[in-house]
């Protein structure tokens, strides 16, 4: 039993790896780089802070889809997920759903992927929604054969390096989308913010 899950592991690392494109050819796969829209936002215990309540899911999707409309009209089609549970699948999710109803019908996903195993990491109630937008992602990348101390921050970096604007949910709490954000203001991407409703989402 042990040699024949051994086997299967092996082979299902082996479809893994084969389903990605090589990381050395992001620069040509995701081109023109205003074509890509980036997706960074909390995870849902942190969004807790933000709703006590509770369906966080259903706001950020209502929240989300008018900018992807938008977004999709000024020319973005492919939308890069780092596929954390919460606002990235989330998104990914509606993006989905519009380019399903003919509304985005040129939308794309393009998974990327901080490690390999990352998927197996998620929480039971996101495995069915990971697997569905790692499944219907045009393009998907790799970042790292294994968890390494950096990998986050990595896959953080790919998405804003490639990418001409960041859809965010960011209200000023610290960590991997703080970060993302400051890159992104740091290297001139254009930060479309879901959390600031009082300010213009395009001007």
């Amino acid at each position: 039993m042990a040699v024949g899950s051994s086997r299967s592991d092996r082979s299902a690392g082996r479809e893994f790896l084969a389903a990605c494109c090589r990381v050395e050819e992001a620069d040509d796969r995701l081109a023109p780089r205003s074509a890509c829209v980036a997706l960074t936002g909390y995870r849902p215990e942190k969004f807790r802070s933000v709703w006590p309540s509770g369906g966080a899911e259903d706001r950020v999707r209502r929240l989300a889809h008018p900018a992807i409309k938008a977004l999709y009209a000024e020319g973005g089609r492919r939308f890069l997920c780092g596929m954390a549970e919460g606002f990235d699948l989330w998104v990914a999710a509606e993006v989905l759903a519009l380019r399903d109803t003919g509304v985005c019908p040129e939308a794309e996903i393009v998974a990327v992927v901080p490690f390999a195993g990352h998927g197996d990491r998620c929480g039971a109630a996101f495995r069915p929604l990971y697997a569905a937008v790692w499944g219907r992602a045009s393009q998907r990348f790799l970042l790292s054969d294994g968890y390494t101390v950096d990998c986050f921050h990595r896959r953080n970096d790919f998405l804003v390096g490639h990418a001409g604007t960041l859809l965010c949910f960011y209200t000023g709490l610290r960590g991997g989308t703080a970060y993302t954000v400051s890159r992104a203001e740091r290297e001139g991407v254009r930060v479309v913010n879901l959390a600031a409703p009082a300010l213009p989402l395009f001007g």
